[in-house]
């Protein structure tokens, strides 16, 4: 059984600019997170192969395998039952904001348009007090707030 990497995120993402913005935007907020950045879906399951990050931000839209994709894989393998799982999309149609929560994802960040709401979320998500549950509880991020979803949104 692996053990989570403390201090290690993985973002699984096909946009470079996007996640040069995220690694300075983390590196300022807590210095100590390693940053792993791999660029599609085949990509981040090799990697999961060999490590298990504190948590995952996925990417759906990406080249070989979308996000979706590796989202149902990671959570068929019990192996990753405590992996905490971000889903970081530009979308913001609610069928793929409910179909990542029935795939188990732990939050929904709508990708921000700013670097401002970018620190805001990655600050909520990074406070000691989230280390040890589910992030949301059912709450979406988007335009630099957590908006409760339910399946009826």
């Amino acid at each position: 059984m692996q053990m989570p990497l403390v201090n290690h995120i993985v973002l699984a993402d096909d946009d470079q600019d996007h996640a040069l913005l995220f690694k300075r935007i983390l590196q300022r907020i807590d210095p100590s997170k390693i940053l792993i950045h791999v660029k599609n879906g085949e990509e981040l399951m090799e990697l999961l192969d060999v490590t298990q990050p504190e948590i995952l931000f996925l990417d759906l839209k990406m080249p070989c395998k979308n996000g979706h994709e590796c989202l149902q894989e990671i959570r068929q393998n019990p192996e990753f039952n405590n992996l905490r799982i971000v889903v970081y999309s530009s979308s913001v149609e609610m069928t793929n904001i409910k179909k990542c929560y029935r795939n188990k994802a732990d939050l929904y960040i709508v990708k921000p348009f700013s670097t401002e709401h970018l620190t805001h979320a990655l600050t909520s998500i990074l406070k000691p007090e989230m280390q040890n549950h589910s992030f949301s509880n059912y709450h979406y991020f988007i335009n630099n707030k957590f908006v409760p979803f339910t399946a009826q949104s």
